[in-house]
């Protein structure tokens, strides 16, 4: 179906092209692809491999058990390789026999299952099995059940959230980061649900926000900014993405953070403000000044490049 070229020719079959693709979440008829597809498919996953060779992670988490049910070897290295370089305990099942097992024998804080093993009546019976044996057994298995999957039907995933699935989460573009957040969020929430925040080094700290809308959740975060910054994590992000409505009169924080930062020699950056939030950089002059992200990645990225210059 496929040759590379003349001297050096390699074949694949309708199978291999088919699961080729899928890894590589590359979108093309499997009876029509041409050789650059191929090509295209093959940066794509290796892109998928380099980026988990990248140095940083989202936030620590030791002490945090997650087993991992899939069937297919590159989500299984994805997801081991993010979740080991924060510190977690990772243990794997490839079918639902395995983690049944592996449920009743260990305590887990996390179960991350594919839905199709190899198909999505396997996921679903797992999913059934492992909310049954949380709700038998509170004392022992307190853990947040995460279902991924590349299904975009509606029917199936109502029907996995009425197993009682605590989260499905799509195998779309940089679904990683999405597991990874959910974790995050549901290991470190603090302060009532104002704000969460997680570290991602030594000096880089997250703080991802809920409300900040009255002077008591303004204080609160200064005050845990200016824990970090002094405690060594001098370069803040915060992720913004959750604040859609934010007054000009609360825009002093954006001051204060900045400075006490800069002060400190790191790098203040925001993740996803919204338009309010842009309004209110602009209403302290801080607009041209403080850099903003779509995603924690990217402001990761813009911290590590600056600490090198």
């Amino acid at each position: 179906m496929y040759n590379k070229d003349m001297d050096n020719e390699v074949k694949l079959n309708r199978e291999q092209v088919i699961d080729l693709l899928r890894m590589a979440d590359v979108e093309v008829n499997p009876d029509n692809v041409q050789s650059d597809d191929i090509s295209r498919a093959l940066i794509a996953i290796e892109n998928k491999l380099n980026f988990f060779n990248y140095p940083l992670s989202f936030f620590t988490a030791e002490n945090i058990n997650v087993l991992i049910v899939d069937d297919m070897e590159l989500s299984i290295y994805q997801l081991t390789s993010m979740l080991k370089k924060i510190g977690v305990n990772v243990f794997v099942s490839r079918n639902k026999e395995e983690a049944v097992t592996e449920i009743k024998k260990k305590h887990f804080d996390y179960i991350i299952v594919d839905l199709f093993l190899p198909d999505a009546k396997d996921g679903l019976d797992l999913v059934e099995f492992a909310n049954h044996y949380r709700q038998e057994n509170i004392d022992k298995a307190d853990y947040k059940i995460m279902v991924i999957s590349g299904t975009d039907d509606a029917n199936l995933i109502q029907e996995v959230y009425g197993k009682g699935v605590d989260e499905f989460i799509s195998k779309q573009p940089k679904w990683h980061e999405k597991v990874m957040k959910f974790i995050s969020l549901n290991t470190s929430k603090t302060n009532e649900g104002e704000f969460n925040q997680y570290v991602i080094n030594n000096n880089i700290s997250v703080f991802t926000i809920y409300k900040i809308n009255n002077e008591k959740y303004i204080k609160n975060l200064f005050k845990e900014v200016n824990t970090s910054v002094l405690s060594g994590k001098n370069n803040i992000i915060l992720n913004m993405e959750y604040v859609k409505i934010f007054s000009d009169n609360f825009a002093s924080i954006f001051v204060e953070i900045y400075e006490i930062v800069t002060e400190h020699k790191g790098q203040f950056v925001l993740v996803r403000p919204s338009k309010d939030v842009v309004n209110a950089l602009e209403y302290v002059f801080l607009s041209d000044t403080i850099s903003s992200y779509d995603t924690i990645e990217e402001a990761v990225s813009y911290i590590e490049m600056c600490s090198f210059e």
